[in-house]
């Protein structure tokens, strides 16, 4: 276990033994180097999806009545992307609709293929021999 590994569960335990409160298993409570833990316990947080809130404050949806298709991107896609990263929150608003969609990023990283499993027709890098 790498000394952040330990350190962060270090963190976790006096977290819960100060608090009674165990963040450990709480999505996005370990994001930003636990920040999201110690808005839970310090503060009483609520932690939310910030696709999920981007989307509902822009009323993406709304945005898509009429369209034929949808691109996304970001800078690397790879087999992190399906756990909340924005390509995935926007292709998941436009499959309720039953509209393609297609991503590009700066690199298409090692497993990236688990995004066609989540709303992605079609990827393409941007960057010529940007792969893994």
């Amino acid at each position: 276990m790498s000394e952040l590994d330990q350190s962060l569960t270090h963190y976790a335990n006096v977290l819960t033994s100060t608090f009674q409160k165990d963040i450990r298993h709480i999505p996005g409570a370990g994001a930003a180097g636990g920040l999201g833990a110690g808005m839970l316990a310090f503060f009483n947080a609520r932690l939310e999806s910030g696709i999920t809130l981007v989307l509902d404050a822009t009323k993406f949806k709304s945005h898509l009545n009429h369209a034929d298709l949808v691109i996304t991107g970001e800078g690397r896609l790879d087999h992190q992307t399906p756990y909340g990263k924005t390509p995935i929150g926007v292709a998941k608003a436009a499959k309720e609709l039953d509209i393609p969609v297609i991503a590009f990023a700066g690199q298409l990283g090692e497993g990236y293929e688990a995004i066609f499993n989540n709303g992605i027709d079609a990827a393409f890098s941007i960057v010529p021999g940007a792969f893994h």
